[in-house]
């Protein structure tokens, strides 16, 4: 079995997340500062769009998982293929 390292990307990927989720929540707060008590547009928008790209680097997280996964299957898969071909080659 293979063990997983974490890629760079992924290690950027974190870093970014961690950025936006700091950045999101001071610029949230300024905008309640700014636009005073209450929902108002301005306030709803700044935290929906936060919450899509808050959502859309978790997507990005998941599938990076997911295609390292499926490339560790296939790597199995082939050295398990190629531990077969050796015995039958040795039978035959």
């Amino acid at each position: 079995m293979i063990v997983r390292k974490t890629s760079s990307f992924e290690k950027m990927l974190l870093i970014v997340g961690l950025l936006v989720l700091l950045l999101g929540y001071v610029m949230i707060g300024k905008t309640y500062a700014a636009e005073g008590p209450g929902l108002t547009w301005g306030f709803l928008q700044t935290i929906f769009l936060w919450l899509l790209i808050v959502v859309f680097i978790i997507l990005l997280a998941i599938g990076e998982d997911i295609k390292e996964g499926i490339f560790i299957e296939q790597l199995d898969e082939l050295k398990a293929i190629k531990e077969y071909l050796k015995k039958g080659n040795k039978k035959g």
